[in-house]
C-alpha cells in the first residue's frame, strides 16, 4: 500500500544467527498505535514472553520512530528505545532526540526490532536496504565519544550513530544509549545492548517522506513553528537558558529536593542557577533536528579545578542529581560529572541520585569510611566526583552503587531502604512532591517508575501563572489521568515534548491528519483515546510481568516526613486518597487492574 508518513517497514535483526527480516507494518498497527511508544508497546506485549530476564537473549530491543519523525513539524526528532528493563523488571521507553530517528525513518523503517545475542561484539550498519552486522571487538572497552568518532571516521559524519560505552557493556542497571550526545538515559536500555553484545548502530538513509496533502501540512507546520516562537517558554527562556530555565522557580517554590530529599530549597543558588549558567559556562546553542527551540547547550568550564572540562548540557535534572542533591554548590564539578556519564553511558539523573543516597548512608553509619574508601558527606564536591567516576569505571563503591538505588539499599541494609528515592526501581528525578501533591501521584502511577515525563503537573501546580493548588488533591487525578494519554500520544508521534508547551491538539491533529490522510487521526478525541490504549496497554504488559500494586507508592519519606522550611513546609504526599480516585477514573479495580469493559471499549 501507499504509505504517507510512515516508511511502512519494520526491520528486525537477529543477533543469534546475524539474519534480519523486513516485515510491513499493519495499517491496524499503526491506526490503533501511531508508532513511536504505542507501536513499541504493541510489538513487546506480542513478541517478549512474560517472565523473561531483562538482560537474556530473548528481551527484545524496539528502536520505534513516530509518523512525524523526520519531517518538517517543529521538534520532530524524536524516537524511543523500549524494552523490559533490567533496572525495575518492568516497561521501559526512553525517549531522545537529535537525528537518529530521523535517519532511520529516512533509511525506510518505522522500527529496528532486535532480538538475540551475538557471540562476540558487533554493530548493525544499516544503509537504506542494505543491513550488516559487523565486527566491534576493536570498539569494545571504547568509551560513547571514542566509538562515535571511530564508526564516523569508518563511514562518514552523515552517518548517525548510537552506541553504549564501558557501563553499557559490564551491563550495569544504569547504563544508557548515548546517540550523539542525546541519552536514552532512564532505565537501564543501555545494559540491555550489552547484554546482546551490541556495541552501536550506525544508520544512513536517502529517502524520502511521503506527504498526503502537501500544502495543507506546510500550511499546519508555518502555523505550528509560529506558535513554538511566539510562546514565552518555547520562543524564550528555554531558547536562552536550556532545561535550567526553570531552576529558580522550583527551588523558590520549596520543590527542589536537597539532600537526598531531606530539604526542599537549595542555599547554593548563588553559584548555580540559570543566569549563571548561561553567562559563564554556555558557549553555544545546539538544536535536534527540525528544532527551532535549541534547548541543547554546549558548556565548558573556564576557570577553578574542572577548567576544560565540558559537556552538552547540563541539564536541569543533572544540574540537580549532582548539585542540590548531593549538597554540591560547584557548577564545574556539575558538567564534569555529566561528561563522565555520557562518555561511560550512564543515566545522570540515576547517577546523581544514588550518590546523594550513599552519601546519606555514610552519614546515618550504614556506610563506613572503610567500605567506600573516603568520607562521603554532603557538600564534599570532591568526594561526589570521585563517587562517580567509582561509578563510571565499575570500581569499589561504584560496582554496587552503579546497580540503583533500590538494588543497592537491598544489599546495604540497616534502615537504608528507606533513604532509597525510587519508584518502582527507578530513581526519582528533580521535584519533591511534597509541595506539588500532584508530581506525587504522577511519581506512583508512572509506567517505567519514577518518571517526571509520563505527566508533569509542576507546570500547573508551581510555574502557571493561575496555577493549580499545589497543596490541593481536587482534580490531580483526572489532571494527571488526561496528561498521561496525552503524552503517550506524543511519544507515539515522534514530537518533543516541549512542543506540548506552545502547540494545542487541534494543530498537533492538522499536522499529523495532513500528513497521513488517516482518517481515525482527524480530532483530538480519537487520538486521546490511543493515548490511553496505550498507556493501558503498558499497563497490562507491567501486570503481566509480575508488578504489584502496592508498588504504585511512593519512598516512605515522602509519606511521612515533613519538609522543615520552605512553602511546603509541614507537607506530606496523601497518596491514598488521589491513587483511589485515578483508578476509578481509569476504570480499574481497587487493585489497578483495567477493568474488562475498559480493555473491551479500547479494543485491548
Amino acid at each position: 500500500m501507499q504509505w504517507f508518513g510512515y516508511a511502512g517497514k519494520l526491520l528486525y535483526v537477529n543477533l543469534s544467527n546475524g539474519n534480519y527480516e523486513v516485515k510491513e507494518l499493519a495499517p491496524e498497527q499503526a491506526k490503533k498505535y501511531l508508532g513511536g511508544k504505542g507501536l513499541a508497546a504493541s510489538i513487546l506485549y506480542d513478541r517478549l514472553q512474560p517472565g523473561q530476564d531483562p538482560l537474556g537473549p530473548e528481551n527484545l530491543l524496539v528502536f520505534a520512530t513516530g509518523p512525524l519523525t523526520g519531517t518538517l513539524a517543529p521538534t520532530s526528532s524524536r524516537m524511543i528505545v523500549a524494552t523490559k528493563s533490567p533496572l525495575t523488571g518492568l516497561w521501559l521507553d526512553s525517549n531522545a532526540g537529535g537525528f537518529l530517528g530521523r535517519e532511520l525513518k529516512f533509511a525506510g523503517y518505522d522500527a529496528l526490532i532486535i532480538e538475540g545475542k551475538s557471540l562476540e561484539p558487533v554493530y548493525i550498519l544499516i544503509e537504506d536496504d542494505r543491513v550488516e552486522l559487523r565486527p566491534a571487538n576493536n570498539l569494545w572497552g571504547k568509551d560513547t565519544f571514542e566509538t562515535h568518532q571511530t564508526l564516523k571516521e569508518l563511514h562518514g559524519p552523515d552517518y548517525r550513530v548510537a552506541a553504549i560505552g564501558q557501563a553499557g557493556e559490564r551491563m550495569d542497571k544504569l547504563a544508557a544509549i548515548i546517540s550523539e550526545a542525546r541519552a536514552f538515559g532512564r532505565g537501564g536500555a543501555g545494559a540491555v545492548m550489552g547484554s546482546k553484545n551490541l556495541k552501536a548502530i550506525v544508520v544512513r538513509g536517502t529517502r524520502g517522506i511521503n506527504i498526503a496533502d502537501y500544502q495543507k501540512f506546510v500550511d499546519y507546520v508555518k502555523e505550528a513553528f509560529n506558535e513554538v516562537a511566539i510562546h514565552p517558554d518555547t520562543g524564550g527562556g528555554r531558547n536562552h537558558y536550556g532545561t535550567s530555565v526553570i531552576y529558580s522557580f522550583i527551588n523558590e517554590a520549596g520543590v527542589h529536593p536537597v539532600e537526598n530529599f531531606r530539604k526542599g530549597k537549595f542555599t547554593g543558588t548563588d553559584t548555580i542557577n540559570e543566569e549563571v549558567l548561561r553567562s559563564k559556562y554556555y558557549k553555544k546553542d545546539k538544536a535536534c533536528s527540525s528544532c527551532p527551540i535549541a534547548c541543547s547547550k554546549l558548556a565548558k568550564v573556564d576557570e577553578g579545578k574542572y577548567q576544560g572540562k565540558f559537556t552538552e548540557g547540563p541539564e536541569y535534572e543533572d544540574v540537580w542529581s549532582f548539585g542540590a542533591q548531593c549538597g554540591n554548590t560547584d557548577l564545574g564539578a556539575v558538567i564534569y560529572a555529566e561528561y563522565l556519564c555520557d562518555a561511560y553511558g550512564l543515566d545522570a539523573t540515576s547517577v546523581g541520585n544514588v550518590v546523594g543516597f550513599a552519601m546519606e548512608c555514610f552519614e546515618q553509619g550504614a556506610l563506613t569510611e572503610e567500605e567506600i574508601g573516603y568520607p562521603l558527606r554532603f557538600g564534599d564536591t570532591e568526594a561526589m566526583i570521585k563517587t562517580v567516576e567509582a561509578i563510571c569505571q565499575g570500581q569499589g563503591i561504584g560496582k554496587l552503587l552503579a546497580q540503583g538505588v533500590r538494588y543497592a539499599s537491598e544489599q546495604i541494609g540497616k534502615g537504608s531502604e528507606k533513604w532509597a528515592m525510587h519508584v518502582k526501581g527507578m530513581e526519582l528525578p528533580a521535584y519533591d512532591p511534597r509541595g506539588a501533591f500532584g508530581m506525587g501521584l504522577a511519581y506512583a502511577t508512572s509506567d517505567r517508575g519514577g518518571c517526571h515525563l509520563r505527566s508533569w503537573p509542576i507546570a500547573q501546580e508551581v510555574l502557571a501563572a493561575n496555577r493549580m493548588d499545589p497543596f490541593s488533591v481536587e482534580f490531580k487525578a483526572e489532571f494527571i489521568k488526561s496528561e498521561q494519554d496525552l503524552i503517550a500520544v506524543i511519544d507515539s508521534l515522534g514530537l518533543c515534548l516541549f512542543a506540548t508547551f506552545a502547540l494545542s491538539l487541534k494543530q498537533i491533529v492538522g499536522m499529523l491528519s495532513a500528513l497521513t490522510g488517516i482518517q481515525e487521526f482527524n480530532s483530538g478525541e480519537k487520538l486521546m483515546v490511543i493515548g490511553e490504549r496505550i498507556y493501558n496497554l503498558t499497563r497490562l504488559f507491567n501486570l503481566r510481568e509480575g508488578m504489584a500494586p502496592a508498588s504504585d507508592t511512593l519512598p516512605e519519606r515522602l509519606l511521612t516526613e515533613q519538609l522543615a522550611e520552605g512553602p511546603a513546609a509541614g507537607q506530606v504526599v496523601p497518596l491514598d486518597i488521589m491513587l483511589k480516585e485515578y483508578y476509578t477514573i481509569r476504570h480499574w479495580d481497587e487493585a489497578g487492574r483495567p477493568l474488562p469493559a475498559k480493555l473491551e471499549e479500547l479494543g485491548l
